[in-house]
């Protein structure tokens, strides 16, 4: 397969979730693609560079040194099941395989190359890096003219404690004291970015939902987005849809294969769904309040996303 002037873009209609990291999108992206008509991928990263090859290569040293064999893991691990049966350290080294004699496709022909396979289920993926950029969301949005797009928020203070935690985890260098300033501007960034583009697309293809409520009401809210996206919503598909831990991408991967992850570390080691907090009110986190401005664009934000 190589992507030319005869593929056809209406072919496919992927359901994409769209948010920031640290915004329960792992599990949430896990549970709508456990629907029997669907099929949930990890984080494949396939449009935050231009092809497959360049997305490999900005692997960090970091991470190299420490046995990490692909920038996307994901990828890897969607490949090696979906092409191989299975996902051991031999089909792992398969699909490496299998994606350095493709690292010349751009990311469409690869997500297409994914969707032929599991035909006639639709794939839903989540990527971040998908949203942090103009080019890489717009290599998305014109890739698949009947996408669906899921709008995922999660509160910005939650958001921003979130990813000092995950940081401290995996950085030993990592230093808190500049974070927040840092955080809530990528926060506003991306939010902004995805509700650009919620204004050229008709309801059928843009929805947005809080992640808190999806947790807290998993059944309601699983019910209202297979209805949106025209999906069967009898019960037995709901309740697919309630068991994250069901999906055969709900674990860490091989220790030692080099191809470990995914998807959020705390959902793979604990994959069942359980309820939230959020934050009662928008407070300013205690011991910052270096730049007013962005707090009021914070909350100016928040507000406009449902949080008061």
């Amino acid at each position: 397969m190589h992507e030319s002037s005869e593929r056809d873009p209406n072919q496919f209609s992927p359901v994409f979730v769209l948010a920031t990291p640290r915004s329960y999108s792992s599990i949430v992206t896990t549970m709508i693609g456990q629907h029997p008509q669907l099929m949930g991928l990890p984080e494949l990263k396939l449009f935050a560079y231009p092809t497959v090859g360049e997305l490999h290569a900005s692997l960090p040293r970091f991470w190299i040194e420490r046995g990490v064999k692909h920038r996307s893991p994901g990828l890897v691990r969607a490949v090696a099941q979906c092409r191989f049966g299975r996902q051991d350290c031999t089909t792992l080294a398969l699909a490496l395989s299998w994606l350095e004699e493709r690292s010349h496709w751009t990311g469409t022909e690869m997500l297409d190359s994914l969707q032929q396979v599991i035909a006639p289920r639709s794939i839903v993926e989540k990527s971040p890096e998908n949203v942090e950029s103009d080019d890489a969301l717009a290599r998305l949005v014109s890739a698949y003219p009947r996408a669906r797009f899921l709008h995922l928020t999660r509160h910005p203070v939650a958001t921003q404690r979130s990813m000092q935690k995950h940081l401290q985890r995996t950085l030993s260098s990592y230093s808190a004291d500049t974070q927040p300033t840092r955080y809530f501007t990528a926060w506003i960034d991306v939010h902004t970015r995805i509700l650009a583009l919620a204004e050229a697309l008709p309801p059928s293809r843009y929805l947005r939902i809080k992640a808190e409520d999806i947790l807290n009401q998993p059944a309601t809210h699983l019910r209202s987005i297979a209805g949106w996206l025209g999906i069967c919503t009898d019960s037995e598909a709901i309740g697919s849809m309630t068991r994250p831990q069901d999906s055969v991408f709900a674990s860490e991967g091989p220790a030692n294969s080099g191809i470990v992850g995914g998807n959020d570390p705390d959902f793979l080691r604990n994959p069942s769904p359980r309820p939230v907090e959020t934050p009662s009110a928008l407070e300013c986190p205690g011991g910052w309040g270096a730049n007013p401005t962005l707090w009021e664009a914070t909350v100016s934000l928040a507000n406009r996303l449902g949080y008061v």
